[in-house]
C-alpha cells in the first residue's frame, strides 16, 4: 500500500502508461501538488509524453497526477527548468 490508502486497483499502470517519477525534497516548501509540478530539469519533449506524474516521498508514492500541460519554468531562479499544470488523480 502507498501514501494516502491508495487502493490496489488505482496503481495499476495498463501498457499505454508512460510514467515519470519525481522524487519530491523532504523540506516542505509548498503544499505536495506544487513541489512535484515545477522546476524539473527534464528534457521537455520527453516530459510530454507521460500520462502520470508520480510523487514520490522517503520510497513511497504519495500522490498520482495527469498532467495537461508542461512548459518552460517562468520563474528567473529556475531559467531552463520546467513545470506541468496537472489534475490530481489519486
Amino acid at each position: 500500500m502507498t501514501g494516502n490508502n491508495m487502493n490496489q486497483k488505482a496503481l495499476i499502470p495498463s501498457p499505454e502508461d508512460c510514467i515519470m517519477c519525481v522524487k519530491v525534497g523532504k523540506v516542505k516548501r509548498e503544499n505536495l501538488y506544487e513541489m512535484t509540478r515545477k522546476y524539473w530539469k527534464v528534457d521537455i519533449n520527453r516530459a510530454r509524453k507521460a500520462t502520470h506524474v508520480l510523487a514520490i516521498v522517503n520510497g513511497i508514492v504519495e500522490e498520482v497526477y495527469n498532467p495537461v500541460n508542461w512548459k518552460y519554468t517562468e520563474d528567473p531562479k529556475h531559467i531552463g527548468r520546467c513545470e506541468f499544470l496537472g489534475v490530481y488523480i489519486v
